[in-house]
């Protein structure tokens, strides 16, 4: 053991690094190699041709459009990632996959290294490695969805905010070094590029901004909140003049309105999803409606369940929102799937709390900013998806935070073993 901690000390911050990413995609290449449709040009049902389908006409230069029609139903985020894909190696969903892979061993790198700039390198280390093998994320690769993207965003994002609070004076914005400033405008166009994601980054950059603002001063956060916005305005314009309404990011807002309180499904619940039919009855959309009044109108018969029984659109589905968003792994997923899941899931959560406690602890201000921070976009997050609804991978963000906290159990382990070294010494 000593002589395996010895070499990591040897090992520098960027050779760690390496090592994390090159473990990450070769894990998550080598779980691609196990899943035939990875490799074909079939599309999973769900949201995957929606997002395949604008990338197409991205990488045809025939703008932000699905099937023929301009939409404002998703992010630009995620479809512009796939779409460089398809413009550098020709339209093909495999390529796409194995980009996720490239992003999912990104965020194992982004995850080591917030622990390394808090804990120190052994600590970076077995984050590093921990996000390299959570099964949950190793599985995302296959799949054409918008947490591929999105997690590294909003971690980087994270940990822009959290150098700021953490590294950052109370002066003036014109007291700060360029370094310093780079610091401020790199995290708002973070989170902007995340909101572009996935919607939920717009709330939750808001949150830490004021977040901000009280562990520093109104100009940080101010900047911050100002770059932010400006990176979402050009899209915000786009929207407003293709739909001549105002689309701060997507087009959803009554579609996600209706999912969360709608009239009662009929058809079988699924744990970890939340779907029409099953949670919520199929609304029967009249024809002939333009994208904006069609959001219009299934946000209006939400609204008119939520007046005729609030109880049940409402409060009564507040536990099976939490279940679905806490469980460990979905109810359609094969056994071996639930068993590694539930697992990791586990191992996560016994190790990182004990981790996040220590940190809360401690009189060290960048642990204790980062516990704050964890804290507040977890119960944020938690909170949001109970009223609204939630699904398993509505949770991965809090997920990844806490694989950050993995890392200070190092330090404790350090400290342990070290204690044990010096009372067999003194006897």
């Amino acid at each position: 053991m000593t002589e395996i901690s010895n070499r990591i000390k040897a090992l520098s911050q960027q050779q760690i690094l390496i090592l994390i990413f090159i473990l990450a995609f070769a894990i998550r290449f080598a779980f691609l190699t196990t899943k035939p449709h990875a490799w074909t040009h079939k599309l999973q049902a769900g949201d995957e041709p929606i997002y395949h389908g604008i990338a197409v006409s991205l990488a045809r230069g025939e703008g932000y459009q699905f099937e023929g029609k301009p939409t404002a139903r998703y992010g630009p985020g995620y479809p512009f990632f796939i779409a460089a894909v398809y413009r550098t190696l020709g339209i093909s969903p495999p390529a796409a996959r194995v980009g996720n892979a490239f992003l999912g061993a990104i965020l194992s790198v982004l995850i080591a290294l917030w622990a390394v700039w808090i804990w120190g390198k052994k600590a970076g280390l077995v984050s590093g490695l921990a996000a390299a093998i959570y099964y949950p994320f190793v599985q995302l690769p296959p799949y054409l969805m918008t947490e591929n993207l999105y997690l590294p965003l909003f971690i980087a994002a994270m940990m822009a905010t959290w150098r700021l609070s953490s590294q950052s004076s109370c002066g003036s914005v014109k007291s700060i070094d360029d370094r310093e400033k780079l610091k401020l405008f790199s995290a708002g166009a973070l989170w902007g590029m995340a909101a572009l994601t996935r919607s939920i980054a717009l709330p939750i950059a808001l949150l830490t901004s004021f977040w901000l603002l009280l562990k520093t001063n109104w100009r940080q956060a101010g900047v911050l909140s100002a770059v932010f916005v400006a990176v979402l305005v050009p899209w915000t314009v786009r929207n407003y003049l293709v739909f001549n309404s105002f689309v701060p990011i997507q087009l959803s807002a009554g579609h996600d309105f209706y999912l969360a309180f709608g009239p009662s499904g009929n058809e079988p619940k699924v744990l970890g999803h939340w779907n029409w039919g099953s949670d919520v009855s199929r609304p029967k959309i009249p024809e002939g409606l333009s994208p904006v009044e069609r959001d219009k109108w299934l946000q209006k018969q939400a609204w008119e369940q939520i007046k005729a029984d609030p109880m049940e659109a409402v409060i009564n589905r507040i536990p099976r929102k939490l279940i679905n968003l806490l469980s460990p792994f979905y109810g359609t997923a094969s056994l071996p799937n639930k068993v590694l899941t539930t697992f990791f899931y586990i191992a996560l959560i016994s190790l990182a709390v004990p981790s996040l406690v220590r940190s809360w602890r401690s009189e060290n201000r960048s642990e204790r900013n980062f516990v704050e921070l964890v804290l507040l976009v977890a119960l944020f997050t938690i909170v949001f998806h109970a009223i609204f609804y939630g699904v398993v991978r509505y949770r991965y963000p809090i997920d990844a935070l806490l694989l950050v906290a993995v890392g200070q159990s190092a330090l404790r382990w350090g400290k342990e073993r070290l204690s044990s070294k010096e009372i067999f010494s003194n006897q």
